[in-house]
């Protein structure tokens, strides 16, 4: 069978050959590139550091290398600015290798960079849900030139946004934007182990009329190693945390700020650099906790769910936790944080609690029998569907019902609800 590295255009291959030294994919990479390329939509499964970027990423860059698009090509959707950030350089040296450009646009991007994209758009577009629907709403920016030529979607951490008002909301936004398109515009949703994909899958395809396929290669059985230590209090968390970090990168997951916070104080001034990262820290601090943490050795990150994200703060050797996460797929994320130079995976759980004890043994053991929750997308989202009326509203000034049925009947977090109810909403 013919390699996907050997259908991308010459420009490509001797771009990724040169600027990172490939000459080779990895098999999620070869697969996903051949489905992409032959014009299937995608969900692309692989853990944290698995190359799912460079699978959906290469086959769409070829494609724009091969007939540039007018206006943004690539639409590149992440659940949060952080992740963007992380992965602004990445991507932007990705379209700067092949002669092509790349915009960030959300809500920390000065307004003048946002001028001149809109007199320029970018070949590749990297937003949140929210930023785009702003993008949709203001009359600053043609929206319907600058996606008249959009060709595909890439939903980063997809998986994170099925199932939830998030999600539907984001749906919603999309067919808003695929509706300016001359294209039928391509979906690839990257995403963790989830205990459904195929649900996903349907979910993202939306109304595309593409054939779609489900991207998930055999995962490399390697050694993993898990530890369940049990302490008396959080200070004792905390020390023993310290002993565990020193001379290593590692990160302490926490279940909440409080709880962060508590436990990066009582770290402090015990041989090794503490940072703290979760959602209220400025965006400052936790970039600068970022580089600093990804160009040291003696260090620790104490964090929440901010960090379990694809955001890459570089190879760890460590990754600690502060009692048990929610879900064995929280777990599964974490742990495949570590283990990328060749060692093992490992996490240690550090225990104050015995119910604590029991949802941790419980999430190890369910992980050992490849059991992973599944997501549940509801299509009665009402709350979602009036948010859009109201958007809807005001992205055209006015709408009629049937106009706005038309559109929005086709998402599929609002497939259940019945046109008889949807008029029962209007003259409410």
């Amino acid at each position: 069978m013919t390699s996907a590295f050997s259908r991308f255009p010459d420009r490509l291959q001797s771009a990724i050959t040169s600027r990172l030294g490939w000459t080779s994919l990895r098999p999620v990479q070869e697969l996903a590139s051949h489905a992409i390329l032959d014009g299937y939509n995608a969900i692309v499964l692989a853990p944290t550091a698995g190359g799912k970027t460079e699978a959906s990423m290469f086959p769409l860059l070829a494609q724009m290398v091969e007939k540039e698009p007018q206006g943004v090509g690539i639409l590149y959707i992440a659940p949060i600015k952080a992740l963007l950030n992380n992965q602004a350089e990445r991507l932007g040296m990705y379209t700067e290798m092949l002669g092509l450009s790349r915009f960030l646009w959300h809500g920390d991007i000065k307004a003048g960079e946002k001028k001149a994209f809109r007199k320029q758009p970018a070949t590749l577009l990297m937003t949140t849900p929210e930023s785009l629907e702003v993008m949709l709403m203001s009359a600053s920016v043609p929206h319907t030139e600058m996606f008249a030529d959009l060709r595909a979607i890439v939903i980063d951490e997809v998986h994170a946004l099925a199932g939830s008002d998030r999600g539907a909301h984001l749906m919603s936004v999309l067919e808003r934007v695929i509706r300016v398109s001359a294209n039928d515009v391509q979906r690839v949703g990257l995403s963790a182990t989830v205990g459904n994909p195929d649900t996903i899958l349907d979910w993202l395809q939306g109304t595309s009329k593409r054939p779609r396929c489900k991207i998930d290669p055999p995962k490399e059985q390697s050694k993993k190693e898990i530890r369940i230590l049990m302490q008396d209090s959080k200070t004792d968390i905390a020390n023993r945390s310290s002993m565990l970090a020193q001379g290593k990168k590692s990160l302490l997951f926490c279940q909440s700020r409080a709880l962060a916070e508590e436990i990066s104080g009582a770290m402090q001034n015990r041989g090794i650099d503490v940072f703290i990262h979760h959602s209220s820290v400025a965006l400052e601090e936790r970039t600068l906790a970022e580089e600093r943490f990804a160009n040291g050795h003696n260090n620790c990150i104490v964090c929440t769910s901010t960090l379990e994200l694809g955001i890459d703060v570089g190879d760890l050797d460590a990754v600690l936790q502060a009692n048990a996460p929610d879900t064995v797929s929280a777990f599964l994320q974490r742990l495949g944080r570590t283990g990328r130079r060749g060692g093992g995976a490992n996490t240690t759980f550090l225990i104050d609690n015995s119910v604590a004890l029991l949802q941790a043994i419980a999430i190890i053991e369910l992980a050992r029998r490849n059991w992973v929750e599944s997501i549940v997308v509801s299509d009665r989202n009402w709350a979602v569907l009036v948010q859009q009326l109201l958007a809807l509203t005001m992205q055209f000034g006015s709408i009629s019902p049937g106009d706005a049925w038309a559109q929005l009947s086709t998402i599929p977090d609002f497939a259940g609800i019945k046109r008889a109810e949807f008029d029962r909403l209007i003259k409410h």
